[in-house]
């Protein structure tokens, strides 16, 4: 099947100056300047190629949903994740069309680096990387919804390949999110999924693009415990972190099923979902690279990759004292 080129992420070397690079003391020492956890230009590229027309919207089943696939494997190869469901990263799974009854066939991703504790638990960092591909003439790029978690996801696991975490991390670009949450369906009820003792899911889904610089952590109602690890987390003063979107009940206000996080919650997982609310792109052709709000997107999963980092450093004790005695906990 003949593929469009993919564009090559050029990473560019910028040199500092005294001031802005680092301080010398008396003794000739240096302290180097901090820089950001996650690299902005990189974390930017990702969805400008992902959410770029050759993709033609990422749709699962089509030419640009397999490009989108191979640009998350390739990726996830290039940063040195290991292999966890299969000899490759790449995990092929079928499922059948609720629309036309069609047989399709999906492709998640999934990574996984070693933790360096003996815990046995397991964090899954998610992300879903398909959009709804094309009607008519018209692309839907998907640049908030998911190109922008599935960039995030890419660069977490960046960073946590080069300082290795406590607990086992998998990284999962799920397909086949549009469909009702295939992908990530189809992970839960896999032999591979039983292999590992998977104790937090933490799914990003549209967080990119919010005027208001609001990020929302969904999921805390359902597992009390996790709310305090991540109000404990820093954050930019402009980005606006709130709880909520989990109420039993409220209809198409509760993300419990959104995104891929609820196949999870739905077998005892404890889970987190980040994302913001509805704007004007949202499942339109309009989501695009250009609308996206790049400080707030950048602080967004600088935020997420803290996140993560808390729980790494407190899940055992997190697990332990509080969610294993809740209803729906997993065992």
């Amino acid at each position: 099947m003949l593929r469009a080129p993919y564009l090559i992420v050029s990473v560019i070397a910028v040199a500092l100056l005294a001031m802005t690079g680092c301080i010398r003391s008396n003794t000739d020492s240096v302290i180097r300047q901090v820089r950001p956890a996650i690299d902005k230009e990189l974390l930017l590229e990702h969805v400008r190629i992902l959410a770029s027309d050759d993709f033609q919207g990422r749709r699962t089943g089509s030419d640009g949903g397999a490009m989108a696939a191979d640009y998350v494997r390739n990726q996830m190869a290039l940063i040195g994740l290991m292999a966890a469901c299969s000899e490759d990263l790449t995990w092929p799974f079928t499922f059948e069309s609720r629309r036309d009854q069609q047989q399709l066939t999906g492709s998640n991703v999934i990574g996984l680096i070693a933790g360096s504790a003996e815990s046995t638990r397991v964090i899954v960092v998610s992300a879903h990387f398909d959009h709804l591909g094309m009607r008519g003439e018209e692309i839907f790029n998907g640049a908030d919804d998911n190109a922008s978690g599935t960039a995030a996801m890419l660069e977490i696991s960046r960073y946590f390949s080069e300082n290795p975490p406590r607990h086992s991390i998998i990284f999962a670009g799920f397909d086949a999110e549009e469909m009702g949450l295939r992908g990530a369906s189809a992970f839960v009820e896999s032999p591979c999924f039983s292999q590992f003792d998977i104790s937090l899911e933490i799914n990003m889904d549209m967080i990119s693009r919010s005027d208001r610089s609001e990020l929302y952590a969904s999921g805390p109602l359902h597992y009390p415990a996790l709310r305090t690890v991540i109000e404990d987390v820093s954050r930019p003063e402009d980005l606006s972190l709130l709880f909520g979107h989990d109420e039993p009940g409220s209809g198409s206000d509760d993300w419990t099923f959104a995104s891929d996080h609820g196949p999870f919650h739905q077998v005892g997982i404890p889970f987190v979902y980040f994302g913001v609310e509805d704007h004007p792109g949202y499942h339109n052709p309009s989501d695009d690279f250009e609308d996206i709000t790049p400080a707030f997107f950048h602080h967004a999963a600088e935020f997420v990759l803290n996140t993560v980092e808390a729980f790494d450093a407190t899940l055992d004790s997190v697990l332990d004292s509080s969610l294993d005695d809740l209803p729906g906990a997993h065992e």
